[in-house]
């Protein structure tokens, strides 16, 4: 399963997002693979300075080097990555291109051969010919909206670039829209947000909502998901358990229940 993450927008926390989701789904005993195809390494960026060194999904597509060769571990056994790693400016300048495109796509469907049950993959910002050759081989896509007055104009320049691919063929689905960086203190988010449900396609807004939270900054500061900010996660960390178990459906990770995964873990 291919999961693509995904904004019509920069600077809604897109990455954010991936990072403590696919967090949060090992922690639920699924074997997660995140990989990161913004050419600036949002993913590197995030994590250590050996993650923004590593060798990644770029070099395998200059190479043909197997990805898989390129993985890393972390310390959470069932998540690992696979970051950008040296996007050059002569491969930049290609991936507008219909070879590389589809380079490219091959090598984003290869990645369900992975030995995991579900690959994230981090979109760069906006529709770009990356983004669109993501979402065009990918089987789910999760948009991120900021509840924010812009949302409201870049939401539906969202769904009609899903829309014209799928007319073009590809069979992705919608897991959803999760809104982000909401802030309950404040009523032009409040009201962003409620705008926001009533513009999306019907019933495709997800229950789960993230809030604004300083405690991102904090742990994207030390590199590392919230969940391992504190021995006590902060309040926002749990939000994405409750995001991870309203979406496992739809990525076909519900043929086990939290306290079976629990007992396979156990006698493992």
């Amino acid at each position: 399963m291919i999961l693509a993450v995904s904004s019509q927008k920069g600077g809604v926390g897109k990455t954010s997002v991936t990072i403590n989701l696919a967090y949060s789904l090992a922690k639920r005993g699924w074997r997660v693979l995140v990989a990161d195809t913004d050419t600036q390494g949002s993913i590197g960026l995030s994590l250590s300075k050996r993650a923004k060194e590593c060798r990644g999904l770029y070099d395998s597509l200059r190479t043909g080097e197997p990805f898989s060769k390129l993985v890393l571990s972390t310390r959470l056994p069932g998540l690992k990555i696979l970051t950008t790693g040296r996007c050059d400016f002569d491969l930049e300048e290609s991936l507008d291109e219909e070879e590389t495109k589809t380079q490219l796509g091959s090598l984003i469907r290869s990645t369900s051969n992975f030995d995991c049950d579900v690959v994230i993959i981090d979109t760069p910002a906006g529709v770009g010919p990356v983004t669109r050759t993501v979402i065009a081989n990918s089987d789910r896509v999760l948009v991120v909206e900021q509840a924010e007055p812009l949302g409201l104009r870049s939401l539906p320049l969202m769904m009609e670039t899903l829309t014209r691919l799928r007319q073009r063929g590809s069979q992705f689905g919608l897991v959803g829209v999760v809104l982000n960086m909401v802030n309950q203190d404040r009523e032009e988010s409040i009201h962003a947000a409620r705008d926001l449900r009533s513009i999306a396609p019907q019933g495709s807004v997800l229950r789960t909502i993230i809030p604004r939270d300083d405690s991102f900054l904090q742990a994207s500061g030390k590199g590392i998901p919230l969940g391992m900010l504190m021995k006590n996660p902060p309040q926002a960390a749990l939000v994405f358990d409750q995001l991870a178990a309203e979406i496992e459906p739809t990525l076909n990770l519900s043929n086990q229940t939290d306290e079976q995964r629990q007992h396979s873990e156990l006698l493992d």
